[in-house]
Parts: C-alpha cells; structure tokens; sequence
C-alpha cells in the first residue's frame, strides 16, 4: 500500500481497507462484523441501516473535514493500579521493597492509533502484571 488516505466516510473504509484494517477497527454494518479473513464489501452492507466502526469515528457520508472533522480513534479510559511498600522488614540500614502493578486493569481492547504515516497502528497494551522485588542499602 503506497499511501493512506483518510477515511472520509463508511464507503471509503469498505472499498479501501483489507480485512485485517477493517477487523482492527471493528467494522460492522448491520449484523455482519469484519475479521481478519472476511472483508466487509459494498454489497455485504448495501441496504443495511446500521454502519459504523466500534474503534474509531467516522463521519457520517459528506460530514468529513480535514481540519475540524477528521476521523479520529474512539476516546477510551482505560484503568492502571500498583500497591506497594517502601519498607517492608522496617530495617535500620538495608531496606526491601515490594510493588505490584496491573497495566490495562479492565483488559480494554482499544486503538492507539490507527494507520499512522510514520509507526502504523497499534492497539493498547493489553492486561499486564508485574512485580517488583527491590533492595536498597
């Protein structure tokens, strides 16, 4: 793919993007979903009501504006927790700590971005843990 115009509106997200850009964003018309092998086509969705993307806006047919109405990613909140302690042995001289950190607490599965010119796209990460053991002298 040489260049990536904007997704101006529905017809232009079906007739241009594959199936796995089209499953990346969650396009739908009616019923049917787009997934990595199965592209969405002009005659799968004709006469079907309910169109539209779940991970990014697009504008409704001839509402799109480069400057004041682009097709952006959806907005989305998404929820990180870390518990932990400093001192966990309450030691003098040396002192342990301990951190426990959940990345992506509810396991949303959202765009980043979205065919970006310079890194592509790329989702948000999904549900991480980590721990961490630390000593300080």
């Amino acid at each position: 793919m040489a260049s990536t115009p904007n997704l101006a509106d529905f017809p232009t997200a079906l007739g241009f993007l594959d199936a796995d850009q089209q499953a990346a964003i969650g396009l739908f018309c009616g019923n049917l979903v787009a997934t990595p092998t199965n592209r969405l086509t002009t005659a799968s969705c004709a006469n079907q009501p309910n169109v539209g993307a779940k991970r990014i806006n697009i504008p409704a047919l001839g509402k799109f504006d480069v400057d004041r109405n682009p097709t952006r990613v959806v907005p989305r909140n998404l929820f990180d927790t870390s518990v932990g302690d400093d001192d966990l042995f309450h030691g003098d001289r040396y002192k342990w700590s301990l951190r426990f950190t959940v990345i992506n607490l509810t396991n949303k599965t959202a765009l980043f971005n979205f065919l970006s010119t310079f890194s592509g796209t790329h989702f948000v990460t999904p549900r991480a843990y980590t721990a961490e053991l630390g000593f300080h002298f």
